[in-house]
């Protein structure tokens, strides 16, 4: 592998009620009534003194503005959630799969880095799930390049988790690997790699993976687009998820 030298918006509406107005029952000149009514000007207060305000006119007002305010809370709670966090776009989404690891203890039980390191390199790379020789080699070769991360659970099953630095520049990850206890033996489970990458236990016993994806022309500092993907354990086995990658401004 050639490892890279340094490398909708709701508003509320507001509701019209429409009553029949008076002037609309009055003809245009008050002094002029259709046949049978009184000009307007003095039907108005023999109404008034005539008829009472009816109860079932109050309970109507009230049930009225009670459903005006139902409908304006509607509107309210379908607007954009405000508790949402959207991580920026130059570290996605690993960060919304962080889960709590404290409950799978050290990152160094059971075993420790030697003998982690003797078990990539007796597997020559070849993991449970894929295969990454020329990680094993760089195992080998270099002492320093690798470091323990957060170990995680699936299930009750622990998990531990390295990451191997390019021995060219150190501060870049160049590939993670899980590590399992079988028999009281470490077990190398799945070895994943990539150009700058970053490992992290995700939710319900799960990894996830991000990848700096480089397009024509980019320096080692600055890639164009990241990539995504979520590794599952399933009937004993790391599998991998949808990938989700972004280059250039498009996903």
């Amino acid at each position: 592998m050639d490892y890279r030298l340094g490398t909708g918006k709701n508003e509320g509406v507001p509701v019209t009620v429409r009553r029949a107005s008076r002037e609309a029952l009055c003809s245009v000149h008050s002094g002029q009534a259709p046949p049978g009514r009184e000009p307007c000007a003095d039907a108005e207060p023999r109404a008034e003194a005539a008829i009472p305000k009816s109860p079932r006119r109050t309970v109507r007002t009230v049930t009225a503005l009670i459903l005006a305010a139902i409908m304006a809370l509607t509107v309210t709670a379908c607007g954009p959630d405000r508790g949402l966090k959207v991580s920026p776009e130059g570290n996605p989404s690993p960060s919304l799969f962080a889960p709590n690891t404290e409950a799978a203890g050290q990152a160094n039980e059971p075993f420790s880095l030697d003998e982690v390191r003797k078990a990539i390199e007796s597997s020559s790379g070849i993991a449970v799930t894929g295969s990454a020789t020329e990680t094993a080699k760089v195992v080998a070769d270099c002492e320093d390049c690798l470091k323990f991360a957060s170990p995680f659970l699936s299930g009750e099953q622990k998990f531990q988790l390295v990451t191997v630095a390019n021995p060219k520049q150190r501060n870049e990850i160049i590939a993670g690997a899980v590590i399992s206890e079988q028999r009281g033996e470490p077990r190398l489970e799945l070895i994943a790699t990539g150009n700058q990458l970053k490992v992290s236990p995700g939710r319900n016993g799960t990894l996830v993976v991000q990848e700096a994806m480089f397009a024509d022309g980019d320096k080692a500092c600055c890639p164009s687009g990241w990539s995504v993907q979520v590794f599952r354990l399933h009937d004993g086995r790391f599998e991998p998820g949808q990938r989700f990658t972004r280059l250039n401004g498009e996903t």
